[in-house]
């Protein structure tokens, strides 16, 4: 049984990596007939914001299916997601850019409101109970501004 699972091994592989580049390549496939993506990827947008936007985008012509579309608003919400200001944000702006939990999000402004404003992710990193895993790939989304 071993295997033969190990000779599908690189098959599965190889499947996964399409599978996520494939969000990439079907966003340049999808709206590169009618514009260039410089101004798409210089954006941060909520989930909700990028499922608005390229539904605007399929009524003015994208062609793309249901499931296409789908894929597209998740690449775009996952690479290219809202940025939070963690020192001036709430706690559903800090729970819907990160993605995380709301009492996760209410446990930074509850830290920040009793110790000040976060300068560094090891700032961050200090705020009891909360997961930094759920928090870790999603760095490039936290702004420490006064």
């Amino acid at each position: 049984m071993h295997q033969v699972l190990l000779r599908f091994l690189p098959l599965f592989l190889c499947f996964a990596a399409f599978a996520q580049e494939d969000g990439k390549a079907l966003l340049e496939r999808t709206c590169t007939p009618c514009h260039k993506l410089n101004s798409t990827l210089s954006q941060r947008n909520s989930r909700t914001r990028w499922a608005a936007i390229v539904d605007e985008m399929v009524a003015k012509g994208a062609e793309a299916t249901d499931q296409e579309i789908e894929r597209i608003v998740d690449y775009l919400a996952r690479t290219l997601g809202s940025r939070v200001n963690v020192n001036k944000a709430t706690a559903a702006e800090i729970a819907g850019a990160l993605e995380i939990e709301t009492a996760a999000a209410s446990s930074i402004v509850e830290y920040r409101q009793k110790n000040g404003a976060f300068k560094t992710l090891d700032d961050l990193r200090k705020v009891p109970g909360l997961d930094w895993k759920a928090i870790e790939k999603k760095t490039d989304r936290i702004v420490f501004v006064g």
